[in-house]
């Protein structure tokens, strides 16, 4: 009767647990993190055709490119040294479908398109040379879970998750956008406020998608400087050049109550004279008016010795006073004002 291999037997236990790892890196990867990169993917090439599903195709995908290593490992035999390798196809299929770059609706996949191949004839060798050293190997070693071998595979495939992250799109910016814009397409514009809030990354594209939703809340003259902004006035609205969508359609943009959309157009520019001309027509002066049009009349005030608004907010008076006596303070050191008063029009206007 034919007696198992014990270290058959307990590599087994090192298969089940680089299974696992690698199931679930992939799927908390593509779910987690590049969901919206792929959805941004599939409507470009799809040309709007279809959506993706987040849950559904990183369940799919997973399954997919396990089903790649199972492949691969059946070819290679790989069930010992160097059984981490048989990933390694799986890993470079996901590096490429995740390293993605889209401006507009053009898109690149970099070098990729050629460099994985070159990888995957790297690790096709490194089997082989695996598969030729065993060969000579007469005893092979139980792989216990304190074992060399053990940890060894699981090092190598942590390499490849390391190096499939390190290597994709992993462009903030890029990524706060597409979550915008997938929450955008849901109606929940709270929801797409709170992307990358706490970041000082922005760039003129997602100005545009944030201006976006405080407009459909109703809130641009209560929120709007208490984000990160580039690019002025010129960014309320899509140009198709640099300030952009990929996937929210342009057609759906609110169309801006036109008082607020002039008023913080002139903000953005920080022509405060042209507001305090423009406001009284919108905004009665003596009701409690919005945050930042409150801030925007109190620096006004402040700059100018024969104002054409008069306008007093002790409160408003009493912060400003605050933030140009740090001001002083601070000089150069720019993180301590804006940890302070960041949130304010004050910090936008003198912060060039």
């Amino acid at each position: 009767m034919a007696q198992k291999n014990p270290s058959n037997s307990s590599a087994k236990w090192m298969h089940v647990a680089c299974a696992t790892l690698f199931v679930v890196f992939t799927f908390c990867y593509l779910y987690f993190y590049q969901a919206d990169l792929i959805a941004a993917a599939q409507h470009v090439l799809s040309g709007g055709q279809t959506r993706y599903d987040r849950l559904i195709g990183a369940v799919l995908i997973t399954l997919a490119l396990f089903s790649i290593h199972l492949v691969f490992l059946a070819i290679s035999r790989l069930t010992h040294r160097g059984h981490a390798l048989t990933f390694y196809p799986s890993l470079l299929a996901l590096l490429v479908l995740t390293a993605i770059r889209i401006d507009g609706h053009r898109y690149s996949f970099g070098p990729w398109l050629w460099l994985a191949p070159v990888l995957l004839v790297v690790v096709c060798l490194a089997v082989y040379l695996i598969r030729k050293y065993d060969a000579f190997e007469k005893n092979r070693k139980p792989v216990g879970i304190f074992s060399k071998l053990f940890w060894g595979n699981m090092l190598l495939l942590c390499f490849g998750c390391f190096f499939v992250g390190f290597f994709s799109n992993n462009d903030d910016v890029f990524h706060y956008r597409m979550r915008t814009e997938s929450l955008l397409l849901k109606h929940d514009y709270e929801g797409a406020l709170r992307v990358g809030r706490k970041s000082l990354a922005t760039d003129s594209s997602l100005t545009m998608l944030r201006i976006h939703a405080l407009a459909n809340r109703r809130q641009l003259g209560e929120k709007l400087f208490e984000y990160p902004l580039v690019g002025g006035s010129q960014v309320m609205k899509p140009d198709g050049k640099n300030v952009q969508t990929v996937m929210y359609p342009t057609y759906n943009f609110v169309q801006m109550p036109k008082g607020d959309f002039q008023l913080c157009s002139q903000l953005l520019d920080r022509k405060i004279d042209a507001f305090a001309l423009t406001i009284k027509r919108f905004y009665d002066t003596d009701s409690l008016l919005p945050k930042h049009y409150r801030e925007a009349l109190v620096l006004y005030n402040h700059l100018r010795s024969n104002p054409i608004v008069a306008y007093k907010h002790e409160v408003a008076d009493a912060d400003y006073a605050d933030f140009q006596q740090l001001m002083r303070k601070c000089g150069r050191d720019k993180a301590r004002l804006r940890d302070v008063y960041g949130n304010t029009y004050w910090y936008y206007y003198y912060e060039k």
